[in-house]
């Protein structure tokens, strides 16, 4: 027997249906409606959009991975930023690159070593004229390979993590570190800007310092290095900068001489930093969405879908 099953218009979104009411007949939809069912996905796990619409997980899965890679907005970028993410923490790693204006991620690949980065970058459209990473030297290598003529800057932030991540090291290291104070409240202090610190902090900062002569030349060289980063202009940055080397790259502190000497290298690119408005704070903030995607699609057995989800669901 053949029945004829008419369609439908959906008021609210105008949207052509078919609908079989109950009668356990094929269903057929339109390509519209498939992929304005794609769009609902966006932020939302594949399952949760099965449900609502009552389609089958498989059937909302192939439409996804049909549709979505045309919804991708393909921008022309002049200023990125790149950095790593952890596929399986520990295990593997890959590689993104954000658009520094709007927040978009432009590229996503696996790998973190000099040649997948260099793979990442070609993705890129447009003329780079800025790029902002950390400190790792293959990521200096292949941006300096792929764009030579770009201003490299580094972060601000991995170049101050070098300083309290030597003074958590040092503290720990001391017998007396956890016998009146956690060892959380005591980097805190430590990892401060000292006009942050309460009255009762900074009698303890200074206690700590006077205890422990690496710490205080760490203590130091941390603040001093703040101080060269207030700079505002470029002479004024390499002055400071100078003066910086000068008073802590032959130091008798090994932790603070060891610091000196992996700044030096990057001394150029640090230059562009002080003076750069730029910062990786919009990646770094990318990260913890992309380690929200990935929990909730609870691991993804594909990258390549992964990455896709990473490319739809970022931005402003």
């Amino acid at each position: 027997m053949e029945l004829k099953v008419p369609r439908h218009r959906c008021i609210e979104c105008d949207l052509t249906f078919t609908h079989d009411f109950g009668l356990d007949l094929i269903q057929s939809s339109s390509a519209l409606f498939r992929k304005e069912l794609v769009r609902r996905c966006h932020g939302r796990s594949l399952s949760d959009v099965s449900r609502e619409y009552d389609v089958p997980y498989t059937t909302v899965e192939r439409w996804f991975y049909l549709y979505a890679p045309e919804q991708i907005k393909e921008e022309q970028a002049s200023r990125i930023c790149v950095d790593d993410f952890a596929l399986r923490k520990g295990q593997t790693y890959a590689i993104s690159v954000l658009n520094a204006d709007t927040g978009h991620v432009l590229a996503a690949g696996p790998g973190r070593n000099a040649e997948a980065i260099q793979a990442v970058l070609k993705k890129v459209h447009g003329v780079i004229k800025e790029v902002v990473s950390d400190f790792a030297p293959a990521m200096a290598k292949a941006i300096q390979t792929v764009y030579p003529k770009a201003l490299h800057i580094m972060d601000r932030f991995h170049l101050v993590q070098f300083f309290t991540d030597a003074l958590r090291r040092r503290r720990r290291y001391l017998n007396e570190a956890k016998k009146h104070h956690t060892s959380r409240f005591i980097d805190r202090c430590l990892a401060k800007k000292p006009e942050d610190l309460t009255e009762k902090e900074r009698s303890f900062v200074t206690h700590w310092r006077e205890e422990d002569e690496a710490l205080k030349h760490l203590y130091q060289a941390l603040n001093h290095m703040r101080y060269v980063l207030k700079a505002k202009a470029p002479v004024q940055a390499d002055r400071r900068l100078e003066e910086w080397f000068s008073r802590y790259q032959f130091h008798s502190c090994g932790a603070v001489a060891a610091i000196a000497k992996t700044v030096l290298a990057r001394k150029k690119e640090l230059l562009h930093t002080i003076v750069s408005p730029l910062s990786n704070g919009m990646m770094e903030g990318t990260n913890n969405k992309i380690k929200l995607i990935k929990r909730r699609g609870f691991g993804y057995r594909n990258d390549d879908h992964f990455f896709l989800r990473i490319r739809l669901e970022t931005g402003r």
